[in-house]
């Protein structure tokens, strides 16, 4: 059974740190756990991220295994390596791949029904592998299921070379 009051963060870096700091200032989950490969980084933040608490809402903040977020709402994948001098960008998606398989297969063995939210890099690539590991169904762009305000960005942008030739047209003088 999912627990709404529940999130997990997955990938305590920059942005994964950012992320759960985030959440803990707006007060939507009571409970959230953090993962990392590095399970020291992940207590360290947890630590760190608490110290806010006494600012903001009540919160159970805590590094954790795969079993403990069994029954999040809210998984947030934002765990990948960073490029390293000389390594190149399809090395690196291959790196961030076999990472983001391990981390499903995880999830998939905890039974997490949980909405997954991935902001790992790059993120249409890492989606695309998270969706074929899920065995869920393909879509035109795999990224848009987590962003769909995206789509409206794209119609809005396909159309403005269009309206902006129009308001030029009209905006000339006879």
């Amino acid at each position: 059974m999912v627990n709404i009051q529940k999130a997990a963060v997955i990938g305590c870096g920059f942005v994964g740190s950012t992320i759960a700091y985030t959440l803990m200032q707006k007060g939507l989950f009571s409970e959230m756990v953090l993962l990392d490969a590095n399970k020291a980084k992940a207590e360290g933040e947890a630590m760190d991220i608490s110290h806010g608490l006494p600012f903001t809402h009540a919160m159970d903040i805590y590094a954790g295994e795969y079993e403990d977020i069994a029954d999040a709402s809210v998984v947030i994948i934002t765990a990948g390596a960073n490029q390293k001098p000389g390594e190149t960008r399809l090395d690196l998606v291959q790196k961030n791949a076999a990472i983001m398989r391990s981390i499903i297969k995880e999830i998939k063995r905890v039974n997490c029904e949980g909405i997954l939210l991935i902001v790992s890099n790059p993120v249409d690539i890492l989606t695309e592998v998270a969706l074929r590991d899920f065995r869920l169904p393909r879509s035109p762009d795999p990224g848009s299921r987590f962003r769909p305000e995206m789509r409206a960005d794209r119609a809005a942008s396909a159309a403005w070379p269009e309206r902006a030739a129009d308001r030029q047209s009209r905006d000339r003088p006879s």
